[in-house]
């Protein structure tokens, strides 16, 4: 999904060497779900119900929304 690979590629472009192994953790489980809940939570149209893949679409969103609003 195109508007997905948008949005996750800032995030990969700053390198994941900032996130914690646990969030690495998090991130892989979030990339095996399908791509329309991952945008959907990413964009803040759904939450995740799971708190760890909450966890992990909280950092994620932290580090896109800048790029939303032409900040980043």
């Amino acid at each position: 999904m195109r508007e997905l690979d948008l949005l996750l590629e800032s995030v990969l472009a700053e390198g994941l060497g900032s996130l914690e192994s646990a969030e690495l953790d998090r991130l892989e489980d979030l990339l095996e779900q399908p791509d329309q809940d991952i945008l959907a939570w990413l964009t803040g149209a759904a939450e995740p119900e799971d708190p760890n893949t909450k966890k992990i679409v909280t950092i994620l969103r932290k580090r896109i929304e800048p790029d939303w609003y032409g900040h980043g």
